[in-house]
């Protein structure tokens, strides 16, 4: 089985640079862009099926990519153990405003490591202990001749890759996807 993670498009939080979590904008204008963008790119494969998030940023982002690739299914499976990591008390903040409240050292200790969350929120070993369990059953459930789109969101792919071992907890703060960028397992 080929993995074909997607970061979502920009969404109107990312472009007004706040903490998205489990607010549900939409995408930008860049970020319907990006996913045509991001169709084109991922035209060369065929895609046997499609999962992405409960999110909308996340559903739009697979119905763009549907819409304009040649060979993608017309459905789409919705998860929420998918979603991104709960930001708790961040979401909705502005990204530089939380920075200077706390510091730059607790920003990055929370924004990219791996054990500490926000105040009601989720730390990264947090959202790979929710989506672990949805990794091993999509490892029984498909062959190894299938390739699999999975689109979704920068933690939880950052998570994923923990899981999957490509990425440690010790080096995870180092992996970041941009918003439309494809990575492949």
């Amino acid at each position: 089985m080929t993995w074909f993670f997607v970061r979502h498009g920009q969404s109107t939080y990312n472009l007004e640079n706040k903490f998205t979590g489990w607010h549900n904008p939409s995408l930008s204008e860049l970020g319907v862009k990006q996913a045509s963008e991001t169709a084109k790119k991922l035209s060369e494969y065929n895609i046997d099926i499609i999962y992405t998030s409960n999110l909308a940023r996340a559903k739009e982002t697979a119905e763009i990519i549907i819409k304009n690739h040649p060979n993608a299914p017309k459905n789409i499976i919705s998860d929420e153990l998918l979603n991104e990591r709960n930001y708790g008390d961040w979401s909705g903040k502005n990204k530089e405003q939380v920075k200077g409240e706390i510091g730059d050292d607790n920003f990055l200790k929370v924004r990219r490591g791996w054990d500490s969350p926000p105040k009601n929120g989720e730390s990264l070993k947090d959202t790979a202990s929710r989506v672990k369990n949805w990794v091993d059953e999509l490892k029984k459930k498909h062959d190894n001749n299938e390739n699999v789109l999975i689109v979704s969101h920068g933690n939880t792919i950052r998570a994923i890759s923990v899981i999957l071992e490509i990425n440690t907890k010790e080096n995870i703060h180092e992996f970041e996807l941009q918003t439309g960028e494809i990575f492949i397992v």
